[in-house]
């Protein structure tokens, strides 16, 4: 382990789910919305990454056809989801709700007890958080923001699809504000928690800093490969 680690300790983590559940009670959903509900959040954070590599005009048929291919593979597919796939993501585009799925963040709530958040994405080139949902804004969504405002230290923009009777989807935002604290019962926290090994300097899980560290030898191989740093500069980089 390198020394930017520090030492390996153990620590509790409960996720930001969790917490929220504590301070809202969650709007009730069909098995079958929320798991459509996971489908459309992986694959349009997916949809946001390849747009970046590749000539816009083909995501869009690319994004509904990987839609339905979940949808099929998870037995609920249905031609009135795929369609309110498409919809969302084109609402979405069009609001400006682009950018990359974060990387989970950690803050110490108690002694040893740290909640992980993660929204759904994050645009570096403005320094947005974004987390959405395929439906109006509600009491649950607002303190899941919150929750992730209050771990990452910083606002949430937290925006909700609205589709009316005749098809049509329109976008709301609200930017949710970090709040002071969380009121938690810190105990009944712990029962939800599991137990990680975290990096003692860096307070980051031991397997996310390997993947950080693996990622950037990854490229610092590369680099080295194509010329762009000789074996003495290495340790430099």
């Amino acid at each position: 382990m390198r020394e930017e680690c520090g030492e390996v300790i153990e620590v509790l983590v409960v996720k930001a789910s969790d917490v929220t559940r504590m301070l809202s009670r969650p709007p009730e959903a069909s098995e079958v919305m929320l798991r459509f509900g996971k489908i459309f959040e992986e694959e349009y954070a997916l949809a946001n990454h390849i747009y970046m590599w590749r000539w816009y005009r083909h995501i869009p048929r690319w994004f509904a056809r990987k839609i339905a291919a979940r949808l099929r593979a998870e037995g609920i597919y249905s031609r009135d989801l795929v369609l309110k796939a498409y919809r969302a993501y084109a609402a979405l585009l069009k609001a400006g709700v682009v950018g990359e799925k974060p990387r989970t963040r950690f803050r110490e709530l108690a002694e040893k007890l740290f909640v992980a958040a993660q929204p759904d994405l994050y645009n570096e080139s403005t320094d947005t958080y974004y987390e959405f949902k395929l439906g109006p804004v509600n009491d649950y969504a607002r303190k899941q923001a919150e929750v992730f405002a209050w771990v990452l230290g910083k606002p949430v923009v937290l925006v909700g699809i609205v589709e009316d009777r005749n098809g049509y989807v329109s976008v709301e935002k609200e930017v949710i504000q970090p709040p002071e604290k969380l009121d938690v019962d810190v105990a009944e926290l712990r029962r939800h928690a599991v137990m990680e090994e975290f990096c003692s300097d860096l307070m980051i899980p031991v397997h996310q800093y390997e993947r950080d560290f693996e990622r950037y030898y990854r490229a610092l191989r590369f680099l080295k490969a194509i010329g762009v740093i000789e074996e003495e500069e290495e340790e430099e980089f």
